[in-house]
């Protein structure tokens, strides 16, 4: 004959599995999110590339649609052309480029008829009034440019229950994601932005038998970015334990039963 769980077992379990999230931390990735900056200050491709790599990463690399969608966004229709870090290899050689942090550069988003090869040594620029796509021009000539920070997040545009979505992270980055500022808040606004579902995974949880909420990564929840309705009341633990998500288009956190099945977001770096 079954019987019900004495209230010592639950507790006994509930702690198990608090120390089980407090875990340790497992394989470490070098993948990352790259958030685009736009600066104002017209440089040669050389010096601007020099700027971005002292102030940020380095100059944009575009590796997908859905990077240069996200570098178009942060434009937001600003006038003017931009450099990018894309830059020709050999100058007689129009199919031969480089990013200039070494990444893979079989992404393009030429306008027409570009590259053309106006002679000397060739760097790429976005064109405002061609929708920033992208012209190549000689890397003397002084424009504005874009630079992006690497970030140590990852989406995963997977869908997993929370459970899986944790486990996931630990077995293959470092964890799920710990807002605990608003300095990573900013990071995980930037990731979402690439996320199929309308709401994503972070290591956000409830314990009902304790009756708060924590990270994780075991920090203190002090700053908050509920969304009206979440997070500060008495949760409602008849379907079980609840878990936090970041709504993709506001970017404010909800509570929602851990076994919906969501995008989610690691952190790659054991620093954060």
């Amino acid at each position: 004959m079954n019987r019900a769980a004495s209230p010592a077992v639950t507790v006994m379990s509930s702690a198990l599995y608090l120390i089980l999230l407090f875990s340790a931390l497992w394989t470490l990735s070098f993948c990352g999110t790259r958030q685009f900056h736009v600066v104002n200050e017209k440089k040669n491709w050389n010096n601007a590339q020099k700027y971005c790599r002292e102030k940020f990463t380095d100059l944009a690399t575009i590796e997908s649609q859905e990077e240069m969608d996200a570098l178009k966004a942060v434009l937001n229709g600003t006038a003017g052309d931009f450099w990018i870090g894309l830059k020709q290899k050999d100058k007689h050689d129009t199919t031969n480029w480089i990013w200039s942090d070494g990444s893979n550069s079989s992404y393009k988003y030429w306008n027409d008829k570009e590259p053309n090869n106006g002679g000397g040594e060739m760097c790429v620029q976005v064109l405002h009034d061609f929708a920033y796509r992208w012209n190549d021009a000689g890397c003397q000539w002084s424009h504005p440019f874009i630079c992006y920070k690497k970030l140590p997040l990852i989406l995963i545009n997977q869908k997993k229950t929370w459970r899986e979505a944790l486990r996931y992270c630990r077995e293959n980055h470092v964890d799920l994601v710990s807002a605990y500022t608003e300095e990573i808040q900013h990071w995980v606004e930037t990731a979402v932005y690439y996320a199929s579902t309308a709401n994503v995974w972070m290591g956000l949880r409830h314990t009902c038998t304790l009756s708060f909420w924590f990270w994780v990564n075991g920090v203190s929840i002090c700053y908050q970015n509920w969304a009206p309705g979440n997070g500060t009341g008495v949760e409602d633990c008849s379907g079980g334990e609840r878990t936090g998500a970041v709504q993709s288009g506001s970017k404010k956190w909800v509570s929602l039963p851990e076994n919906q099945r969501l995008n989610f977001i690691c952190n790659t770096s054991e620093e954060i």
